[in-house]
């Protein structure tokens, strides 16, 4: 279960901006971005102390954290950052800064019986209830769009809560049909077909119609949010150089290619099967807006080669905006003080900016 990834140390600087407003430069106002807390015992508390410490996210729009208050004064504290929490019942219209959080406390867990990299059923517990509080604010109107940061899904399932992810709770929670995990990242945007499997599992779950699902999603985000009108699309292949005509996989002939073809009968641009051992090779670029992967490590590894703390995990087919960071609950650093909140800012970022889509 321990698939997280190191975040490096930064340095952090405090930058308060001098006049606090609820609205941007062109006098919009700011979207109110909630941020769940993830895994009290890895580093969502630390990496949201760190960069809610900063002026970037408070530019972009108002955060409110869901999370646990006594986790969270006790990261200040072994921090030592200039952050001060204002616990709400209700999300206010006003007074957001860097250094000060407002906070919903969803959870009240006892922070002398926490031990970094270990949750336990009550940290799945609150994991999931972060998400569910999230939700209901904003399916009250209360909220623009949702940041998560990572949780641990053994916790989760240990708890009682039977999901593979934060995806998929999400689906559940929202009853969503089709969602899908895009990846943004500063070189390709990548869509899974299939999130958080086993590798043996994968193969039973490349069918036509979940490909041909991931490629209309695809290509309505596409449209919707990155204003792109007649979207490009790449499909990877599932077995190396893609199943070589059947002799290593049916899966490309069977599954892939028809559904491929289905698509470009009804006027999408896309293309494929692509091997993916070369297809992101960078001294031959490709001109594809979106690239679809087959399964979890096909889409991340490039994803994560090639700027990690600057991809961000957007999930489509969702009723709102929900972002991620791209990295997991980092129990090798957590507590250490060492974690960087750069990817937490980059998500809240762009959930703001994809917020107005929304509204």
């Amino acid at each position: 279960m321990n698939d997280e990834l190191k975040i490096f140390p930064s340095m952090i600087k405090i930058n308060h901006p001098i006049t606090p407003s609820p609205h941007n430069s062109i006098g919009e106002y700011l979207p109110k971005i909630g941020i769940t807390m993830g895994d009290p015992t890895g580093i969502g508390p630390e990496i949201i102390i760190k960069a809610l410490s900063m002026g970037e996210p408070y530019q972009a729009c108002r955060p409110i954290v869901i999370g646990d208050e006594k986790v969270l004064l006790d990261t200040i504290r072994r921090e030592g950052l200039p952050v001060e929490i204002r616990v709400i019942d209700e999300i206010p219209e006003e007074g957001y800064k860097a250094g000060k959080i407002f906070l919903v406390p969803s959870s009240q867990l006892e922070t002398s019986s926490l031990t970094f990299g270990k949750p336990d059923r009550k940290c799945g517990e609150a994991m999931v209830k972060y998400v569910q509080e999230a939700v209901k604010w904003l399916n009250n109107g209360k909220l623009h769009a949702i940041t998560t940061c990572p949780i641990n899904k053994r916790a989760m399932n240990q708890a009682g809560y039977p999901f593979s992810g934060h995806t998929e709770l999400f689906a559940h929670l929202t009853q969503a049909s089709r969602v899908a995990m895009m990846f943004l990242g500063p070189k390709w945007k990548i869509v899974l077909v299939t999130t958080h499997l086993p590798l043996k599992e994968v193969p039973k779950r490349i069918t036509r119609e979940r490909i041909l699902n991931t490629i209309r999603l695809t290509e309505d985000g596409l449209r919707k949010y990155f204003g792109v009108p007649e979207p490009r699309l790449a499909v990877l292949g599932l077995n190396p150089h893609c199943g070589e005509e059947g002799l290593l996989g049916d899966e490309e002939r069977e599954e892939i290619v028809p559904a491929i073809e289905e698509a470009k009968s009804i006027g999408m641009q896309i293309r494929g099967p692509f091997p993916a051992d070369s297809f992101f090779d960078i001294s031959a670029p490709r001109f594809f807006d979106a690239v679809i992967a087959m399964y979890h490590d096909q889409g991340l590894i490039p994803i994560k080669s090639f700027g990690l703390k600057e991809s961000v995990n957007f999930t489509l087919g969702l009723p709102f905006i929900r972002t991620s960071v791209a990295h997991g609950t980092a129990y090798d650093i957590a507590g250490k003080g060492w974690a960087d909140p750069a990817n937490l800012i980059k998500a809240i970022v762009t959930a703001a900016n994809l917020s107005k889509y929304h509204r």
